[in-house]
């Protein structure tokens, strides 16, 4: 994708490409919802020299998944009990012979002639908005205002990493958090996708980090109830009291056994014991 840049502020692209904003490809993932619907009239507002394809909800069934209006998984509540099956992961459902199949066959259809593939996702009951890509498309996410950039070099069967294996321009967004939406997290979301779009001047900040080698997984040492003490996006040190677990034997200190940054707390208010709580990047 070249642009050229005028002193009047419009943008001329040479080649102009065929873009694909995705959002709602979990369930319980809802900011990128309204974020592609009102990025929709951003589109014909400025009329962008694209060739959109918009998909503000690509898992209808998984948004239909829910206990008194609560999301609750990934997929559908009702044929799939298990709620064992990532839609993000496509690679083990594109040749599914049922309904959830059928879907995601569509999704890759629809994105195969794209040249640039927005994948719009949330993360846990907390999150740092940060963005997936594969080092070599470092010039398509700066410049975004996204606090953390992961570069990875080793690809998953996401819905995104497939697209770049496909000779695309595939990035995952991470917004906000998961389950819930707030209108600040919708507007800040917007400005990101201005910003990468042209609309907006770009902007600096954003800390890259390498996914392989330093993004941490942290587990619970035993089931009880987590009370934390850190929010998303908070810098830590080793050994800093960063949460409480209260158990059948009493309350205990969580201390952090990461220095670096608190990315994302999972949805978990009662984990058992070796349950994952939370992701670090470290330093």
């Amino acid at each position: 994708m070249q642009l050229l840049r005028l002193m009047s502020g419009a943008i001329i692209i040479r080649m102009p490409p065929d873009g694909l904003p995705q959002a709602g490809i979990h369930g319980i993932e809802l900011t990128g919802i309204p974020v592609v619907h009102e990025f929709m009239k951003e589109i014909e507002a400025h009329q962008l020299v694209y060739n959109f394809i918009c998909v503000p909800l690509s898992n209808p069934m998984g948004l239909d998944s829910q206990i008194m209006g609560v999301q609750t998984g990934y997929n559908n509540l009702h044929t799939n009990q298990q709620n064992c099956w990532n839609w993000n992961r496509i690679g083990n459902l594109k040749d599914e012979p049922s309904q959830e199949g059928h879907w995601i066959k569509t999704l890759l259809d629809l994105s195969a002639p794209a040249d640039i593939i927005l994948d719009l996702h949330t993360a846990g009951v907390e999150a740092a908005p940060h963005i997936y890509y594969n080092e070599s498309q470092k010039e398509h996410v700066t410049g975004l205002g996204i606090p953390h950039l992961l570069s990875w070099n080793i690809s998953s069967d996401s819905f995104a990493d497939t697209n770049f294996q496909r000779g695309k321009v595939a990035l995952t967004f991470e917004l906000s958090s998961s389950r819930s939406v707030q209108g600040e997290w919708v507007k800040e979301s917007l400005i990101y996708l201005r910003r990468f779009f042209g609309l907006l001047p770009k902007v600096e900040g954003s800390r890259i980090w390498q996914t392989e080698k330093q993004l941490k997984k942290w587990y619970s040492p035993t089931g009880g109830i987590l009370c934390w003490h850190k929010d998303a996006g908070d810098t830590v040190a080793e050994g800093d009291v960063i949460a409480t677990l209260y158990t059948r034997k009493g309350s205990m200190d969580l201390k952090s056994p990461f220095t670096g940054v608190l990315l994302l707390k999972n949805p978990i208010h009662a984990p058992h014991e070796r349950q994952e709580l939370a992701k670090f990047l470290v330093e």
